[in-house]
């Protein structure tokens, strides 16, 4: 009878249901939870900042070529020495001008807002190329452009030197 009687409860319980219909989802593992983050939206680069007023200046001149110089050349010897300073040129001839220093490529393009007359020409640009000797100019050398034409194609109208005493 116990035999009987345990036939009888195990037939009572219900068989389970097959494995392909009862499979479920293992539970997700802790680095599968994150919440699914949306794609990636463009960004709008940011707003560019207005360029700074032309009459910012940028660039100085090194303190080495802020002197008087000397002609070494004669072409020059007719207008004198030349003495630079932060915020002119001028010749002791009487040409003086305010510059801004528009490029250091290959030496210092200084843009001449009077536009001083050398042999009746003005000159709206010279270029300064200094020869330095362990940092110190001893010498230095000058081109003069009439015009920004000019100096695009490097045609400059007078050439010449100055020597710092």
């Amino acid at each position: 009878m116990a035999i009987a009687a345990g036939v009888a409860i195990v037939g009572c319980r219900p068989s389970p249901p097959p494995q392909s219909e009862t499979l479920t989802p293992a539970p997700a593992s802790p680095t599968d939870s994150a919440p699914e983050t949306p794609a990636a939206q463009p960004t709008q680069a940011p707003a560019p900042t207005p360029a700074a007023p032309a009459n910012t200046p940028t660039a100085t001149l090194p303190n080495t070529l802020i002197r008087e110089w000397q002609p070494l050349s004669n072409v020059l010897l007719a207008f004198g020495p030349m003495t630079l300073t932060p915020e002119q040129v001028q010749w002791s001839s009487g040409q003086v001008s305010p510059y801004t220093l528009i490029s250091t490529e290959g030496g210092y393009l200084l843009e001449l807002e009077a536009r001083p007359s050398f042999y009746d020409t003005q000159n709206r640009y010279i270029k300064l190329i200094p020869k330095t000797d362990a940092n110190t100019a001893e010498s230095i050398e000058v081109a003069f452009y009439p015009d920004a034409t000019q100096l695009q194609n490097d045609e400059y109208i007078m050439y010449g030197g100055y020597f710092a005493e």
